[in-house]
């Protein structure tokens, strides 16, 4: 049992590899449950009291059944069926919990590295405890692990004048990102007890969670709440210039076109109904605006003129990023695409960190699975690798067991120290304009990536 704050938690034991062995507790609630008045309203820090049972997974956050249609589309490429893939747990509203993984739950003394996962799903979906995302192997290893839940779509990103004129920074439209920084908050508080350093936390995510800690890297609001980040296959962010007046106009064409009378009836329908609507009538993608609050200008102007904090960052794409997320007629297509979305835009932030003398290292991964399929390294392909929970269904190598082992200890000494390098890895170099960076394939070794699609 472990006490955090007032309130008692008791988890549970599980196995992770090598005879070794963790406490996990699961459905920690760090905010209330943001329904009814408090729909689309900035996060409240949870009251909880007493002792708590933390040994269930909570419900996910509310959205459709995307997350699972691409886990089936991985499995249908490698031959399996659709029954392999994940199921979508049951959703609800009320989600703002996350989870624990702790080798030294209890142990005042600890202070481990602290590793907080945000979820991926094009901050439309996804849940911080999918089978890939489960924290057992890294903690094993020497780490708290802390994965979060965000509200998704229209509920984590809807912007409307109305909702901007209840928020005293005359603001909307980034609850889902206000949320990841709640918890953070909540990890700042309590993580001790969990045997984890509240002043060595490391902010790592991939896709959409990338993309938003992007967002966190820049944002006043999140300063002090994170000390290192790391950034998988989410550069997108950069080239964000959406305004709030433009956030706030789709919010109002939304409303128009589902033909409800204003907030107040959007706020009285069930969240199921305020889903199907917004699949049928939203056409909005969920990144949070330019709104001189949580971003004071763009993300290009930021960057360029170095106001921001000069953490220590890792960042990395996938070499074949496009494969599993759109179908492009042509390989150039493809390839322009995934340089567009992915591999320039995290460059960019890799040079603008860089030139603050920042502590940069950029990666890419282009390991190849085994089997007769056409996905090459596609997007998400790493997970597995930086948690050491590969599907049974996914085929492997010794190759496969040796990169896992090589990519958890980079992970790893990253967030200890903000530097991956250790002992018997090869060497990653940090990161500087034109040079070299780690190219995690069949073996892990320093290269110069190919840039030719980038305009700079």
């Amino acid at each position: 049992m472990v006490q955090a704050g007032e309130v008692y938690y008791e988890g549970a034991t599980v196995a992770a590899g090598g005879g070794r062995s963790v406490q996990r507790f699961t459905g920690i609630r760090y905010a209330q449950a943001p329904v009814g008045p408090r729909r689309w309203q900035p996060p409240v820090p949870a009251a909880t009291t007493g002792t708590v049972a933390a040994t269930r997974w909570p419900p996910a956050c509310t959205q459709n059944d995307g997350n699972v249609l691409w886990y089936e589309g991985v499995a249908k490429a490698f031959g399996q069926p659709p029954t392999v893939a994940p199921r979508l747990p049951p959703v609800s509203e009320d989600c703002l919990f996350l989870n624990v993984w702790s080798p030294a739950a209890a142990q005042d003394d600890a202070r481990l590295p602290v590793m907080v996962w945000i979820h991926g799903g094009g901050n439309l979906g996804g849940w911080s405890f999918e089978p890939n995302y489960r924290g057992r192997e890294l903690a094993a290893r020497g780490a708290v692990v802390v994965s979060i839940q965000y509200r998704l779509g229209v509920f984590g990103f809807l912007a409307h004048p109305a909702l901007s004129g209840e928020n005293p920074r005359g603001t909307s439209g980034s609850y889902g990102i206000l949320d990841q920084i709640e918890a953070l908050r909540w990890v700042r508080r309590h993580i001790a007890a969990f045997g984890g350093d509240p002043q060595n936390v490391t902010v790592f995510g991939e896709s959409a969670g990338a993309g938003d800690i992007n967002y966190l890297l820049l944002s006043p609001l999140a300063e002090g709440l994170f000390h290192r980040a790391i950034a998988q296959s989410g550069g997108w962010p950069a080239d964000q210039r959406r305004t709030l007046a433009e956030a706030e106009a789709a919010g109002a064409r939304f409303l128009a076109a589902a033909g409800v009378a204003g907030i107040a009836g959007l706020r009285e329908l069930s969240a199921q109904d305020v889903l199907v609507l917004a699949q049928e009538h939203l056409r909005d993608y969920p990144d949070p605006p330019v709104d001189g609050h949580l971003l004071p200008k763009t993300p290009a102007e930021l960057l360029q003129d170095g106001a921001f904090r000069a953490l220590p960052v890792l960042f990395g794409t996938n070499a074949d990023e496009d494969k599993t997320l759109i179908e492009a007629e042509t390989e150039a297509q493809a390839a322009d695409y995934a340089a567009a979305q992915f591999h320039c835009p995290t460059r960019r932030f890799a040079d603008a960190f860089a030139a603050r003398d920042a502590p940069v290292f950029l990666y890419r991964f282009a390991r190849v699975r085994p089997g007769a399929h056409s996905l090459g390294a596609y997007h998400g392909a790493e997970i597995p690798y930086v948690f050491g929970t590969h599907d049974d269904w996914l085929p492997g190598a010794g190759d496969d067991a040796r990169l896992t082992e090589r990519m958890m200890a980079y992970w790893l000494n990253f967030a200890r120290r903000g530097d991956p390098n250790g002992s018997r890895l090869p060497h990653w170099p940090r990161w500087r304009a034109g040079g070299e960076a780690l190219l995690l394939s069949d073996e892990a070794r320093p290269a110069a990536l190919d840039w030719s699609r980038c305009e700079w």
